[in-house]
């Protein structure tokens, strides 16, 4: 059966870890050899992308891979993804030739594909991963999806790993203010990095606001096998007492899926993250997956201050992009031959 990286959950604790250490070893030791050289990998992007799409064509590119991107319905051919389908609408190309057709070509195929953010039953079942999960002969990585976005969660918990021991330090997930609703899929996945982490995990929450009742169960079954705890609160000032980690995202409510948040201004103030709601912490770092709404999300001395860490985890998707591409298509993971790779030279 063919290894897909589109689930942490799926990956598991063990191995999640052990992409994470691969990866801080393709920091600190990159191979001055091309372990990846002729293979191919497509990006495929249904969506707006900067860190995903530039660090994962970096990192194919410096491992020796030629990624190829495409941009499905706008540089290529739409594609319809549902089983017996009249095509005569405007998608003239179907999943059941596309996929396999890029799978004869390419040794990986990555796609990227936002939730339509009207009907989340609908969405939550990610028809288009599915179906290249499905078609495909080769591994598929997701670039996030509606229910989760896995490459950012891996370096989350490498950026974690590489300030603290995480087993039983507290990890602040906080619902934060934003002008739309949001996808959960990088909530989703960041709250499992740090409970596959071992971290005990808070998820603050405005009322109406919680994730996905079915990740909220996994987050549970992972927490207590780990011997760590899982709470929601809805009181954001008592939340953040003794964090070591807070990760602010915005997203929408599954009880009004898809209609505008709230825009009271008292209410924005309530959950956005300040210097004075990080000074209750316990010296925790914060983090964001980026991009970020200045002044709507966090405030600016947050943002800008010593505690911010975000640029270090938009800088760790490359390495975690490397790893999993290195693992997908060697078997192995990097971390096993660091020690046999030459240090750069000094500059």
């Amino acid at each position: 059966m063919t290894r897909h990286f589109t689930s942490l959950m799926e990956t598991g604790a063990d191995e999640t870890a052990a992409l994470v250490e691969s990866a801080r070893a393709f920091k600190r030791s990159p191979p001055k050899n091309r372990p990846l050289a002729g293979k191919s990998v497509a990006f495929c992007f249904m969506n707006p992308s900067l860190r995903t799409q530039v660090s994962c064509e970096v990192a194919a590119a410096s491992l020796g891979a030629h990624p190829v991107t495409l941009f499905l319905g706008s540089g290529t051919w739409k594609i319809a993804v549902e089983e017996g389908v009249v095509m005569d609408g405007d998608c003239p190309e179907h999943a059941r030739e596309a996929v396999p057709v890029l799978a004869r070509l390419c040794d990986a195929l990555a796609l990227r594909a936002f939730p339509a953010g009207k009907d989340w039953k609908e969405d939550r079942k990610d028809a288009y991963l599915a179906a290249f999960r499905r078609h495909s002969t080769v591994p598929v990585i997701s670039l996030e999806s509606a229910m989760g976005h896995p490459c950012q969660g891996l370096a989350d918990q490498m950026t974690l790993r590489e300030r603290m021991d995480p087993r039983g330090k507290e990890f602040l997930l906080t619902w934060a203010p934003h002008i739309k609703p949001l996808p959960l899929a990088v909530p989703h996945s960041a709250a499992e990095a740090a409970a596959l982490a071992g971290m005990n995990v808070t998820i603050a929450r405005p009322p109406g606001f919680d994730l996905d009742p079915e990740v909220m169960e996994k987050l549970s079954s992972v927490c207590k096998a780990r011997g760590a705890r899982l709470r929601v609160s809805d009181k954001p000032q008592e939340a953040y007492r003794g964090a070591h980690a807070v990760y602010a995202k915005a997203w929408g409510s599954l009880s009004e899926y898809g209609r505008p948040l709230p825009a009271d201004p008292a209410f924005r103030a309530l959950w956005r993250v300040s210097a004075d709601k990080m000074a209750l912490t316990d010296g925790a770092v914060f983090m964001h997956c980026l991009p970020v709404r200045r002044n709507v999300e966090v405030d600016d001395a947050v943002l800008d201050g010593p505690s911010s860490v975000v640029v270090d985890q938009a800088e760790n998707r490359l390495h975690t992009a490397k790893a999993v591409l290195y693992r997908l298509l060697t078997g192995k993971h990097y971390s096993q031959e660091a020690s046999q790779c030459p240090m750069p030279s000094a500059r």
